[in-house]
């Protein structure tokens, strides 16, 4: 009982990590094509002449800054929430994680170099990565199942639902249940 237990929970950690990389990599492309529109290379070049001549171990607290300031709004927006002010809360602390985001975005783009000079941050990265491949095995064998799943669905919708796919079937089904009142009883 203990090791399907251990195992289950194993199993969800390494979920809950995938879904965490997973939008992480889909909202980073998304803020780096927001990043393009503004203009920001001007902004980008002389924060990076700027970083360039800290030391490393400082360049850390800078690199955490942008998420570190969205804190304190998250926390008020939550407190918003917590008062009744539910959509106003909920739209303040999305906003304020997107600022921090992509604060930190643009400041891991800008840091990288200097952040890889530390030993230690090398680690962590290395062992993210060894995490992420981890957390892959683990899931491997249910997204297998879920992928089968989801084929012989999308088979089985094909075949009873005819040329055009579900939204023609509901356009045919609809059109014959309108002949059908039209014709009256």
């Amino acid at each position: 009982m203990t090791r399907r237990i251990t195992k289950a929970f194993w199993f969800l950690l390494a979920l809950l990590f995938l879904i965490e990389a997973w939008l992480w990599d889909l909202v980073q492309p998304l803020i780096a094509r927001f990043v393009r529109l503004i203009p920001y290379e001007a902004f980008k070049a002389a924060l990076a002449r700027a970083i360039s001549k800290l030391p490393a171990g400082i360049v850390i607290f800078v690199f955490i800054l942008p998420d570190a300031l969205s804190y304190p709004v998250q926390f008020f927006a939550l407190w918003m929430v917590a008062q009744g002010a539910a959509i106003s809360g909920t739209a303040l602390f999305v906003i304020a994680k997107a600022f921090g985001l992509v604060g930190t975005l643009i400041l891991f783009e800008v840091c990288q170099e200097k952040l890889e000079e530390l030993a230690w941050y090398r680690w962590v990265a290395a062992q993210f990565s060894r995490a992420r491949a981890w957390a892959r095995e683990q899931v491997e064998p249910a997204r297998v199942i879920l992928h089968g799943v989801r084929t012989r669905i999308a088979a089985e919708m094909a075949q009873r639902t005819g040329r055009g796919g579900l939204l023609a079937y509901a356009r045919r089904l609809r059109a014959g249940i309108a002949r059908k009142m039209h014709k009256g009883p």
